[in-house]
């Protein structure tokens, strides 16, 4: 379900705004699930790295809601800490559905990222 239906973005844009938002969303839950686990799952550069993909998914989502002229140069780096955070969260605990669920998440918006940093 797209959190947002501006006009005045094109189809693409929409869509990766999309992603960034349910990237954040997803990476915020992921953050609250891992700190109630404690353990590896807690492991401070871990939940750094959550932390930074949130917050650099919701400003890539802003970025391109404001059609701002460096959106590009956001979404690039959106995609690179969106790839390093899904790695992550697959080598913390790759059976864990939560974990998993945030890795799948991070991987979609980085490749819909990329295709927005390259436009």
């Amino acid at each position: 379900m797209p959190h947002l239906m501006a006009t005045h973005l094109d189809t693409a844009m929409r869509e990766c705004v999309d992603e960034c938002l349910s990237c954040y969303t997803t990476c915020e839950a992921t953050l609250t699930h891992c700190l109630h686990l404690g353990g590896k799952h807690a492991d401070p550069d871990h939940i750094r790295l959550l932390t930074d993909c949130a917050r650099i998914c919701a400003a890539s989502a802003d970025f391109m809601i404001r059609q701002s002229d460096v959106h590009m140069q956001i979404c690039g780096v959106c995609a690179e800490v969106c790839r390093r955070c899904a790695e992550d969260c697959e080598r913390i605990d790759p059976s864990d559905k939560t974990m998993k669920e945030c890795a799948e998440q991070c991987r979609r918006c980085a490749e819909s990222c990329e295709q927005m940093a390259a436009a």
